[in-house]
């Protein structure tokens, strides 16, 4: 079984005219590398996020193995950046969050799911390849917000590296004075779409 080990949600866009660092702008294709996650770091992740305008979408799928092989579940992320502005090489990114929806892609997990209890992020009813939203459920060890939700982030660029203060780990970030002030670890790289 795989238990739930939801991690990469990102985003980013704009909607005023596009805040850069050092000349470089959020706006395309960006990816991760395969990160182990999970307890031990026994699963993997990678994800892929599309940035552009006012739409933000980012695609995070989770692997049974270390090694990205396998897939079990996909997250898809949806939001609208409010605003945008640089500031001391970094960009902060208001957005709301337009939705968040799971699909199971494993028997295993789909069975474990649908198990009496706090398996299945409250919901019933999964299904193989079927998404659901997730948005204002708690998906251990994740509580998402609800559709609507702002979301306060910071972003910083570096050469064709870009890194994130709250996402993937944090979704707390939902009042200005929450805004992230140091990067997450991760780097995501651009890519051709």
């Amino acid at each position: 079984m795989v238990p739930f080990a939801l991690a990469g949600i990102i985003f980013a866009a704009d909607v005023n005219p596009p805040a850069s660092v050092g000349g470089a702008t959020p706006e395309g294709n960006w990816a991760s590398a395969c990160q182990p996650i999970g307890k031990g770091g026994r699963h993997g992740l990678v994800t892929r996020i599309t940035i552009y305008g006012d739409r933000v979408e980012a695609h995070a799928q989770i692997y049974a193995t270390n090694h990205c092989q396998t897939p079990t579940f996909y997250l898809t992320y949806s939001g609208r950046v409010t605003s945008r502005q640089g500031r001391d090489g970094r960009i902060e990114l208001d957005q709301t969050v337009r939705s968040i929806t799971l699909t199971l892609q494993a028997a295993d997990v789909v069975s474990q799911y649908n198990l009496e209890g706090d398996h299945g992020c409250g919901l019933k009813g999964w299904q193989l390849n079927v998404g659901k939203s997730v948005a204002g459920k708690r998906c251990d060890p994740f509580s998402f917000p609800t559709e609507g939700t702002p979301l306060y982030d910071t972003v910083w660029i570096d050469g064709d590296g870009l890194r994130f203060g709250a996402f993937p780990m944090m979704w707390t970030n939902i009042s200005v004075d929450k805004r992230p002030t140091q990067p997450l670890p991760t780097i995501y790289r651009r890519v051709a779409h």
